[in-house]
């Protein structure tokens, strides 16, 4: 604790990081205050620094053997911080304070504020939350705005409810992520597809693809490109899903599922479900080599013949059209002992060649 108060005891907070132009305090001469872990007991060897209520830090370093602190002063300045490993003090220092002579400095010297490391972490937990509601409240007027206009670039995928929450969306997508879950389960309860029955299909075998330039240009363009969500790529790709393209719907669910949820407006996190739930519905293999990779592992390293669960997840993904999860799986089935699976592998790979662009 301060000198100034013999009689308290007083808890803490965290050191403030040093900032580049602050400077050591004077070892053993200038003024000086000395702080105590109890009352009798000086804090020695205890990290301190010493700046203006600001935050320009004017000396730090650590508590003698007396649990003195050495400070300096700051030229028209009288509100300071001092502060250890535990605790925080705003103090108040006259001018005229740094012309007494340091043993008579603490008499001079007024006490505005102490708060404890607790104190503190309440302080900064109650802000975080003020702001985290301030936020979602404004997400929340700003989205029933955009309900009643229903008139953002996907809006063709349906209306929008007039109430939506984060709860609402983290309970609507566990609901098709189960669906999904279970369709999986349900194909490899036999041990999973046979992939020498591998048969390449043109994207138009598993749905309409119109305006397929568009959708081929924004998997091809540069990762800046397909991470702004907007710009002439994505009017085009959005074009392209609004007149019923299976691959560009999968492509604005990629990348709108791929950002991180707080980053998104609630009118995004709803057009994300309807995007999956069309996606499940129609059984777009895509959707499903998403959920592959969080399948649990089995027992057995040999992927011929005792395959992960992963893999076979990812290759029902593959039989279903997912062109992304034939060029994995391939590569994997292409070294394969079996003959028979080798050549499979490599028809997945050429199939995913010659249909899915290189992206960047």
């Amino acid at each position: 604790m301060l000198k100034l108060l013999p009689r308290k005891t007083l808890l803490t907070l965290s050191l403030l990081s040093p900032l580049s132009h602050a400077t050591d305090a004077p070892a053993t001469a200038g003024h000086y205050l000395i702080l105590y872990a109890a009352p009798g007991v000086p804090q020695d060897d205890d990290p301190y620094t010493w700046s203006t209520v600001g935050g320009k830090q004017l000396a730090r370093g650590v508590t003698k053997a007396d649990g003195r602190a050495y400070l300096k002063g700051e030229t028209g300045e009288e509100n300071y911080v001092l502060k250890t490993v535990s605790t925080r003090w705003q103090l108040k220092v006259a001018t005229r304070c740094w012309q007494d002579a340091p043993e008579t400095f603490v008499g001079c010297v007024q006490l505005s504020n102490t708060t404890s490391r607790y104190e503190e972490e309440q302080e900064v937990i109650k802000l975080a939350e003020q702001q985290k509601e301030v936020k979602m409240q404004a997400n929340i007027a700003a989205y029933a705005v955009q309900a009643r206009a229903n008139d953002d670039a996907l809006a063709w995928l349906g209306r929008l409810p007039s109430n939506w929450t984060l709860d609402s969306y983290g309970a609507r997508l566990l609901r098709i992520g189960d669906k999904v879950a279970a369709q999986i389960a349900g194909a490899l309860k036999e041990g999973g597809p046979d992939a020498r029955q591998f048969v390449c299909r043109a994207p138009d075998y598993y749905g309409p693809v119109p305006e397929q330039a568009a959708v081929n240009a924004w998997m091809a363009a540069p990762r800046a490109v397909r991470g702004a969500r907007s710009g002439p790529a994505w009017d085009a790709l959005v074009a392209a899903g609004k007149k019923g393209n299976w691959m560009a719907r999968l492509e604005l669910y990629y990348t709108l599922s791929s950002e991180n949820v707080s980053e998104l407006s609630l009118l995004e996190q709803y057009r994300i479900v309807q995007l999956m739930e069309w996606l499940q519905q129609k059984q777009v293999g895509g959707l499903y080599s998403y959920f592959s990779a969080s399948m649990p592992a089995a027992p057995g390293n040999s992927r011929s013949k005792s395959w992960r669960i992963q893999d076979q997840a990812t290759l029902y993904a593959a039989m279903l059209g997912s062109y992304d999860s034939q060029n994995s799986q391939g590569r994997i089935l292409q070294a394969d002992a079996a003959p028979s699976l080798a050549a499979a592998g490599k028809r997945m790979r050429a199939c995913a060649e010659a249909y899915l662009p290189q992206r960047q």
